[in-house]
């Protein structure tokens, strides 16, 4: 415990220690795509790489899946319905800008939409998981085609998931209407499918992350004069200018969901975007990843090394028998970042540090729809390959030497170390 308590003040004094500069590369990233800056609201980008093909005479004949619920509309703290009072009155007042106003025509779209459900599905995501399914048959038809053409499917018990579950399987079917597909769901399921930090970790880094809010105050002095032709009049109408920034942009962020453009992300400076993004990135990395200062603790949670026994006994079951083609499995974004962190993916697999956490490009990993895809290859004397992708981007272990194609053998082995 006095270990902990040293890391979280040293952690603390470092974040506090003189401005912190920007990293230019993942500011161009942020400005490529305004929505990267909401990390896991980020709407699912297929962002396809070179991929390395498979050694000569192995064919793909299986796939193991796990998938987080596409976009949905999310929970700001003053509610979609606050934002869009404090808006009206402004509105009704002649206070808006040009730019407001525009602001002010999004956020009744956004919160007619959202219709007082928080973590629906969208529309969007229901689409993400179509397309995503859609690249998968016909990359690896030959898969779906083979054998049993089973696919089993299995969602945790969250109305987004499970409709999440429909829209791929739909989507594989209408392709494909001779698959014999099975679905489930149930609480039992839950012990694999779903997962996050424990209140431990919580608590422990709860510390750290409001110092990093605290070392980034927010520029409310452009955002009140882009919102408001008379800024002090706006203010007197919505109350404190950063909690009124604040829940503006818990708006904003998530307006993709909802197919909206980035015309809200505008109402901010480029150092609001900026230090948003990277403490969320830190929130995100910290508390559900294998950082170096609270990663043993995250990656002890049971339902991460029960998701690897399922994806073994489940893939041996399909060597052993041919029982199914794939399974695919839907469930949320801090579970997928659990179990990618804890494969060693590249890109998230990395120990970093509370400061390195800042610049980890969380968006790349867990948007909506974020997806892991391990794909099985056999040749015709019976020997095993597995490959990775990561949001269909075929990704490296820094857990195992070699790759991107490796020995089953080989990864079960290392799944035992978990």
């Amino acid at each position: 415990m006095k270990r902990i308590a040293f890391i979280v003040v040293f952690a603390l004094l470092a974040l506090m220690g003189g401005a912190q500069e920007k990293n230019p590369q993942l500011a161009a990233s942020i400005n490529e795509n305004l929505f990267r800056t909401g990390i896991v609201l980020n709407p699912y980008e297929y962002l396809p790489t070179a991929e390395t093909p498979a050694p000569k005479g192995y064919k793909p004949f299986y796939i193991s899946h796990y998938g987080r619920h596409g976009s949905r509309s999310d929970w700001p703290a003053d509610g979609y319905r606050g934002v869009l009072d404090k808006f009206s009155r402004a509105h009704e007042a002649g206070l808006l800008t040009g730019q407001g106003e525009e602001a002010y025509r999004i956020i009744k779209e956004v919160y007619a939409k959202y219709d007082d459900m928080g973590g629906r599905l969208t529309p969007r995501g229901a689409r993400e998981h179509r397309q995503i399914a859609n690249r998968m048959y016909k990359k690896y038809k030959k898969v779906f085609k083979s054998g049993s053409r089973r696919v089993r499917a299995v969602s945790s018990t969250s109305p987004r998931c499970i409709i999440s579950m429909a829209a791929f399987t739909g989507e594989l079917l209408s392709l494909d209407p001779s698959l014999n597909i099975g679905w489930d769901t149930g609480d039992r399921y839950m012990s694999y499918i779903s997962g996050g930090s424990t209140k431990e970790v919580r608590d422990i880094t709860e510390p750290i992350l409001q110092a990093d809010l605290a070392a980034h105050p927010r520029d409310t002095a452009t955002f009140l004069a882009r919102v408001f032709k008379d800024p002090v009049a706006g203010r007197a109408l919505t109350g404190p200018a950063a909690d009124f920034l604040n829940e503006t942009m818990d708006i904003a962020v998530g307006s993709g969901a909802f197919d909206c453009d980035d015309t809200l992300l505008h109402l901010f400076s480029e150092d609001d975007i900026y230090w948003h993004e990277t403490h969320y990135s830190m929130y995100m990395y910290l508390r559900e990843c294998n950082s170096v200062e609270f990663g043993d603790k995250r990656m002890a949670n049971p339902e991460i090394k029960a998701f690897f026994k399922d994806v073994v006994d489940k893939a041996d079951e399909v060597i052993a028998n041919g029982n199914y083609v794939a399974d695919l499995r839907f469930g949320h974004d801090t579970h997928l970042l659990g179990i990618c962190s804890r494969l060693g993916l590249e890109g998230v697999g990395e120990r970093l540090t509370v400061q390195q956490s800042a610049e980890w490009p969380g968006y790349l990993v867990s948007p909506f729809a974020g997806n892991l895809q391990i794909v099985f290859y056999r040749n015709k004397s019976g020997n095993i390959l597995v490959t990775f992708y990561l949001n269909e981007r075929q990704t490296k272990l820094i857990s195992l030497p070699g790759g991107p194609y490796y020995k089953w053998e080989d990864v079960k082995e290392l799944f035992k170390t978990f």
